[in-house]
Parts: structure tokens; sequence; C-alpha cells
């Protein structure tokens, strides 16, 4: 299966996953609300039962007086009001002034709290009354004011629950209301008793989101290494093809009778024979680095070292292994000490390796500029004046077989594990190394090694 489609599928996947936990909370919160519904309204009812058997039957005998005082004035309005008045607006008027009326109304609500303390249920809510039908009456005529024909819980009490029904008739009204009864913390109480569920879908979730990324990195990494040794292979393959070549070219024209005749020419051939044999045996040398390296089998044998000593001496070998080249490369020194524990065989690899970028990776003439410090710290600054790495590049010019401008294997040869080494020779110093770069206008290395530098490859 291609990767691209994996990462889809695997991302339908995650989505439907979510989607199913997203409905199953869904689910499970409906269930959990009908249970609060079924235990409080149960508990309310008993509530409601108990304080209006031990109350009064007069205890509302202020509001029906009220109510039947208003109605009997309203009554002979909306008689007249096909005249002057509109009949609507005068019914709007009764049932707000009956509204109002009826929340003055004393409610059972302090009975109600300590009824649901002793319960071990929350009394923390808001109540209030809903007019559900109203009427005005005149001896043999009903004259209707306001009826609830949808159903709805007024906007306030949006989701409250239904804790019991009225119905109230004097000589001049009809009234039906509902008392209702809102939970303030109903939605917290009911995910406190979702918890588990919670946890259990968000964990899941997490793990598989979690999964799922380091699938998608580890496929995307796999590609790149993908990409990494095609691009190896192709340039071993040019790197090795030229020793070859060479090497069978001379060997049959060793095998002409009259060149044999020709001692100089013999030897000649002879030492261009060694030449290329020799770098065969160090390219497959640092292949076989490569294994040593990823097995830790390398210990540095570390010794004190005199920095500038050891950095003139490279810095002239390397300016004698590139004679008849066009090179300027200057150091500065600011020592504070003169020693440093260092594998002198390894950070002349580093050196070299660096220096030989900056000549390679330059289209004039190479310049290397080297700063020396040592203090607390050794810092190595090469800046050269080459082409520049792209800032893309930065991150991966480290890595194995990775080589900047992958591809073009003509233009400059090598394996992409020179940088490699360096990093590794570093590391193993205890040490950092660190890039600056701009395409263009050269680079900077930067080698940070600490005088306490003892470490577990040392």
């Amino acid at each position: 299966m291609k990767p691209r489609l994996s990462i889809i599928l695997s991302a339908c996947a995650l989505v439907i996953l979510v989607i199913v936990q997203f409905y199953n909370i869904s689910v499970t919160f409906k269930v959990k609300l009908e249970q609060f519904n079924d235990r409080y309204g149960s508990l309310v009812k008993q509530a409601l039962f108990d304080y209006q058997s031990a109350r009064s039957p007069n205890g509302s005998d202020s509001t029906f007086y009220l109510f039947d005082r208003y109605a009997e004035e309203m009554v002979y309005r909306l008689q007249d009001a096909f005249g002057a008045e509109e009949p609507d607006t005068l019914k709007a008027q009764v049932l707000e002034t009956f509204s109002r009326i009826l929340q003055k109304q004393k409610k059972p609500d302090v009975y109600l709290k300590e009824y649901l303390e002793k319960a071990g249920a929350n009394p923390d809510f808001h109540s209030g009354y809903s007019i559900s039908e109203l009427a005005l009456l005149d001896f043999d005529r009903v004259l209707p004011v306001y009826r609830d024909t949808t159903g709805e819980l007024p906007r306030e009490f949006h989701g409250a629950l239904h804790a019991d029904s009225y119905a109230i008739e004097g000589n001049f009204f009809r009234i039906r209301y509902d008392y209702l009864i809102d939970f303030t913390h109903r939605t917290a109480i009911i995910y406190r008793d979702m918890v588990v569920t919670l946890v259990l879908a968000v964990v899941t979730i997490l793990i598989v989101l979690l999964i799922f990324s380091l699938t998608v990195r580890n496929m995307m990494i796999q590609k790149r290494l993908s990409d990494l040794k095609t691009d190896f292979i192709n340039n071993m393959t040019h790197e090795l093809k030229t020793p070859l070549s060479t090497i069978a070219v001379a060997s049959y024209t060793l095998s002409d009778e009259n060149l044999q005749k020709d001692p100089g020419r013999v030897r000649q051939i002879s030492a261009m024979i060694n030449k290329q044999n020799r770098h065969l045996t160090q390219l497959i040398d640092r292949i076989l680095e490569v294994s040593i390296w990823e097995k830790d089998q390398v210990r540095l044998k570390k010794k004190e070292v005199h920095i500038y000593e050891f950095m003139e001496e490279k810095i002239k070998l390397f300016n004698l292994e590139n004679t008849g080249k066009e090179l300027s490369i200057e150091a500065e020194y600011h020592l504070d000490k003169d020693y440093i524990r260092l594998d002198e065989v390894h950070m002349t690899t580093v050196l070299n390796n660096l220096w030989s970028n900056a000549v390679k990776y330059c289209e004039g003439t190479p310049q290397i500029r080297i700063d020396v410090s040592l203090n607390t710290s050794l810092v190595i600054r090469i800046r050269d004046n080459g082409t520049g790495i792209r800032k893309e590049d930065q991150k991966h010019v480290f890595d194995k077989f990775y080589r900047a401008g992958k591809g073009d294997f003509r233009t400059v040869k090598g394996l992409g594990l020179g940088l490699y080494y360096v990093k590794q020779i570093v590391t193993a110093h205890g040490g950092e190394i660190e890039l600056q770069s701009t395409p263009g206008k050269g680079s900077t290395f930067i080698i940070n090694i600490p005088l306490n530098n003892e470490h577990p490859a040392g």
C-alpha cells in the first residue's frame, strides 16, 4: 500500500473514531440527563407533596383575591375592546399582569432546598411559574386570553424540570400554570457522573492520535532515508566507477608488449593503479567506519594537546596537500590556556573535512578564516566564502549520506559522510557543532568543546 493512501485511510479512521466517541458521549449524556431528571424529579415531587400537606389551605388566598379582582375589571374592558382598544393588546396586558402577580406568590423554595440537602442532592436551583392557559369568565361566557400550544418552556427555563402543575378557577378567571425548577449545576453534575467515560474517550483519542502522528512521522523519516539511500547508491556507483575504469584501462595497457619494453611508462601506469587502489580502499574503509560508529565501537584516545601547535601543524599539512591550488587560509588565536584533551587523529579528520568542503564548494578562490579561542571551552570558528547552504538543507547536513543539492554528483564528488563524521567526532568529545550559512555568501562552522569534556566515548 502506498504511503499516501495509508495516511489518508488512517486519517479517515481517526476522524471516524472521533465521531464515534462524540456520539457515545452524547448518548451517555442523554441517559445521564434522564437519570438526573428521574432522581431529582422524584425528590422534588415528594418534597412538594410534603410541603402542600403541611401548608395552610388558605395560603394562596391573597393571590386568588388579586386574580379575581383584576379579572372582573378586565372582563368589561374586553367586552368593549372592539371599539377604541385592540383585544390582542388587552390580552397581552392581562397575561403580563397575571404573570407578575403569580411570580410574587410565595414559593416553596426554602423548604425544597432543605429537603434536597437532607436527601444528599444538590440544592442550588432557581424556580418560577409559567402560565400555560388563561381565560376570563363572564357568567356563561369564556373569554380566552392565552393558551400555550407549543409545549416549549420559557427561554429563562430552557431545560428546566417540571415540578408541578396547578389549576385555579375563580368567579372571573380560570388559570393553569406550572412550577418549574432549573438546577444551576445540572450539567456539571451529569459530567461528573460521566468522568470515567469522558476520560476513557479522551485518552483513547489522544493515544490513537499519538500513534497516528508517530506513524506518519516514521513514514516520512523512512521515505527520507529511502531517498538518501538511493542517492547514496547512485553517488557510490559514480565514485567507484572512476577508479575501477582507470584500473581496467591501465591493466589492459600493461598487457601491451610494446609498452612493457618501456620501464618508465610501466612504473607510471603501476603508480596510477596503486593510487586508484588506495582510493578504492579509502571508500570502502569509510563505509565500514559507518557501521563501527553505529555500534559505538570507537573509543577516542585523548591526550593533552597544545592547541596552537596542533592547529598550525594541521594548517601547514593542508596547504601542502593542496599545493598548486589557489587557496588562502588564515588563523587567529585568542588563547587563555594552551592545552586541552583531544583525540588528535579524529580532530584532524574534523578539520580536514571542513577545510576540504570549503575548497570543494567554492566557485572562486577559496578563502578560509579560522578563529580559535580557548578559555572555559575550545571554540573553533571556520568561515569560508563558498556557495553556502540553503536553509532547508542546513538541518540535514550532519545526517548520514545526506548531500545538499542531491543528485548533482558530477560537480563535487563525495559520499555524504564527511559532515556526519564531523558531528559524531565532536559529539564524542562532549562538544557541539553549529552551522551558520547564507547561500552565495559562504558558511561558518562553530565547534565548541568544553574543557571538562570527558565523555563515554573517551
